[in-house]
C-alpha cells in the first residue's frame, strides 16, 4: 500500500455501511416481517417474502428514493400481495407499522475506529460526506453518530452516478486530481467516482446491499482497495 503524502486532499465519504452499520437493519426488518407473516399463518417461504419485498422496494425507489421510510412502504405493499385476504392484511397492518417505526428509529452503530480516524484525517485534509437517501433521515443519522463535526460539507442526493459526482465537484469547488471518494459500494461509490475523474477508495463491507454490487475496473490507476477504515491513515 503506497501512501499518498500530498497534504490538502479532498476526501469524500459515503455514510451507510462505510461510517456506520445500516444494511443489516434492513435484513433484520425483513426477517421480522417474514416472521410476522408466518405467525399469522401466511404460507410464504423466506425466498417468496424476499422476492416480494425486493420487487416493491425497487419500484418504490424509482418514485420515493432510497431510505427507511420508503422501505417500510415496500413492506406494506408486500403484505398486501402475500396476505390471503384484504382483511388479513388489514389485521396485520398495526404490527408492520410498529416494526417500521422501530426500524426507522433504530440507532446506526458507528464502526470501530471511524471517529478516531476521521479526527486525524480532518487535520490534514478537507472531509465531505456524499450519501444518497432521504435528506432528513441521513442528516439525523449523521447528527446521532457524533461525526458531523469532522466534515466541512454534507450532501444527500437521490442517486450517486457520474452526473451526481460532476455536480458535487462543481458545487464544492473540488480539484479532481486531488479528490478521492471513499465507500463500500462499487455501484454508487467507486465506479461513478472513477468515471468522473476522481480517485476512489474501496472498503468492502460484508453487509453491502446486493443492489450496490458491480464489477470494479481494478486496472484503474486511481483505485485503492483497503481492508478496513483504519488503513486510511496509512494512505492519507
Amino acid at each position: 500500500m503506497k501512501p499518498i503524502t500530498r497534504e490538502g486532499l479532498s476526501l469524500i465519504f459515503d455514510a451507510d455501511d462505510t461510517l456506520w452499520a445500516s444494511n443489516v437493519h434492513f435484513r433484520d426488518a425483513e426477517r421480522e416481517f417474514a416472521g410476522t407473516l408466518r405467525n399469522a399463518g401466511i404460507a410464504a417461504d423466506v425466498a417468496d417474502v424476499r422476492a416480494a419485498v425486493r420487487r416493491f422496494e425497487l419500484d418504490i425507489i424509482r418514485t420515493h428514493g432510497y431510505g427507511r421510510g420508503p422501505y417500510v412502504l415496500a413492506l406494506h405493499r408486500a403484505l398486501d400481495m402475500l396476505a390471503e385476504t384484504p382483511a388479513t392484511a388489514q389485521r396485520l397492518r398495526p404490527a408492520i407499522d410498529e416494526l417500521g417505526a422501530r426500524f426507522v428509529n433504530r440507532e446506526c452503530e458507528v464502526f470501530p475506529g471511524v471517529d478516531e480516524t476521521l479526527a486525524v484525517l480532518a487535520t490534514r485534509h478537507r472531509l465531505l460526506v456524499f450519501t444518497k437517501g432521504q435528506r432528513d433521515e441521513q442528516i439525523r443519522k449523521l447528527d446521532r453518530s457524533g461525526l458531523a463535526g469532522h466534515f466541512s460539507r454534507v450532501e444527500v442526493t437521490p442517486e450517486k452516478d457520474h452526473a451526481a459526482y460532476d455536480g458535487l465537484v462543481a458545487r464544492a469547488g473540488l480539484d479532481r486530481a486531488v479528490t478521492f471518494m471513499i465507500g463500500n459500494s462499487p455501484r454508487s461509490d467507486i465506479n461513478p467516482a472513477l468515471k468522473a475523474g476522481l480517485g476512489a477508495v474501496f472498503i468492502p463491507h460484508p453487509e453491502t446491499w446486493e443492489h450496490e454490487h458491480a464489477e470494479i475496473d481494478r486496472l484503474e490507476s486511481r483505485l485503492i482497495e483497503l481492508e478496513n477504515f483504519l488503513q486510511l491513515l496509512e494512505v492519507f
